[in-house]
């Protein structure tokens, strides 16, 4: 059974696959792919998580669908910023989020509140280090977006968790990657299950690893199925204490 009263949130990490391991652009807008990427996207919030977690570079590929593509410093000043927490009035406004790793501060959010073409109206919480501009801070504050610092260079995960459970009251994190992110979650031993659909094709060379070059773990698996197109598989994996 979860235990939900652990210091961090539960942290699921859903990801795409090929048959051979790999995440990959390609894989995801190949014509076998389609099925399976309409059922991923429409099961995002099925396992019983309002907040998802996806990387800088995965979080900048989702702001070009809406056209976000440069940060506009116009009017916006640092006077009487500090590097300290900061949660925005927008988080009132629902119960879902969208959870970012970005420790430089480099993302061009548009607002800090919407679906960002999804479906469901969501808040922003971007995790930063303290290695960022000021008027980054003064930025982010201006479009409404929430934002917490875990690290002075790089960051450290636990204290991300931990900020993101006590400041939000997150108890679960669907972990969308991409790679180098589930890496990350992996090897600091903060992952609770593995749930991979993976797709009938084989990913163009190049293509990273689905949880890039994750120590050895092992794990358990709590069930798999076919899905209706009868191509796709879906795999669950629990933590092997």
């Amino acid at each position: 059974m979860e235990d939900t009263k652990k210091e961090y949130p539960l942290v699921y990490v859903y990801m795409l696959e090929s048959i051979d391991g790999k995440a990959s652009g390609e894989v995801l807008d190949a014509p076998a792919s389609k099925f399976g990427k309409n059922y991923y996207f429409s099961h995002q919030y099925s396992w019983g998580s309002k907040s998802i977690l996806l990387g800088r570079g995965t979080f900048q590929i989702f702001l070009s669908w809406i056209k976000a593509d440069k940060i506009d410093y116009t009017g916006i000043s640092s006077e009487n910023i500090e590097k300290k927490d900061y949660l925005s009035e927008n988080r009132k406004k629902t119960e879902y989020y969208y959870i970012t790793i970005d420790k430089n501060g480099k993302l061009p959010f548009p607002t800090g509140y919407g679906n960002f073409g999804g479906k469901q109206e969501c808040h922003i919480i971007t995790i930063l280090s303290e290695d960022v501009d000021l008027k980054y801070l003064a930025y982010l504050q201006k479009k409404g977006v929430s934002y917490i610092f875990a690290g002075e260079k790089n960051i450290d995960l636990k204290v991300a968790l931990k900020k993101l459970k006590d400041l939000f009251g997150i108890e679960k994190i669907i972990c969308e990657g991409g790679p180098t992110t589930t890496q990350s979650f992996l090897n600091e031993n903060l992952v609770d299950k593995l749930i991979i659909l993976k797709h009938p094709c084989i990913a163009q060379p190049g293509a990273l690893p689905v949880f890039g070059n994750a120590n050895l773990s092992s794990w358990s698996l709590e069930s798999f199925q076919m899905l209706s197109d009868k191509q796709h598989l879906l795999f669950v994996y629990n933590k092997k204490e």
